[in-house]
């Protein structure tokens, strides 16, 4: 019998052992997205805050090879959106 990696994927037996090990693995509490100091959200592991970093990080990497039409739309929208 050839078993590949999907049929193991819907044949696995949910035992009280894999429910232990899945609380450990994915526990918020457990994987520090539930902050040990005051039991609020821990901002450290703020998956949208990296995100923000990376892109801003990507999108400054090239600002000096852009052309000025580029630099003065990209201007204009920076304006259009501070008044918001």
């Amino acid at each position: 019998m050839n078993i590949t990696g999907d049929c193991l994927n819907i044949m696995y037996l949910i035992n009280k052992q894999f429910i232990e090990e899945a609380d450990k693995k994915f526990n918020p509490r457990n994987v520090l997205f539930i902050s040990k100091n005051d039991g609020r959200f821990n901002n450290d592991v703020n998956h949208c805050r990296d995100t923000l970093i990376n892109a801003n990080s990507m999108a400054n990497l090239c600002r000096d090879r852009y052309s000025k039409e580029q630099m003065d739309r990209i201007h204009a929208l920076k304006e259009k959106y501070r008044r918001i």
